[in-house]
């Protein structure tokens, strides 16, 4: 079956694309590589929905990184900047 200009952009922006199965990841991307139309488009599309899904996937990581270097503070820097407001408010 092959699918529609219109039929693949929908796809493409309706669905993330590494969730469709392997058929319809197919049957996109080959409409995308032999149509002149809406390939350059679509393409871009593709190209931008694994973007968004590798810097969400780093967010994620870095987020949940419990090294030093990290950016959350650890419960006894949190009690002590609590206590230092408190102070700083009592003044």
């Amino acid at each position: 079956m092959f699918l529609t200009c219109k039929q693949v952009s929908n796809h493409l922006s309706k669905e993330d694309y590494a969730k469709l199965s392997p058929f319809r990841k197919f049957t996109l991307k080959f409409h995308v590589l032999i149509c002149p139309i809406c390939g350059k488009y679509n393409k871009q599309v593709m190209k931008f929905q694994d973007l968004a899904r590798n810097f969400r996937k780093k967010q994620e990581d870095y987020l949940e990184d419990d090294r030093p270097e990290s950016p959350h503070l650890n419960e006894e820097s949190k009690k002590r900047m609590a206590e230092l407001i408190d102070q700083d408010k009592s003044s």
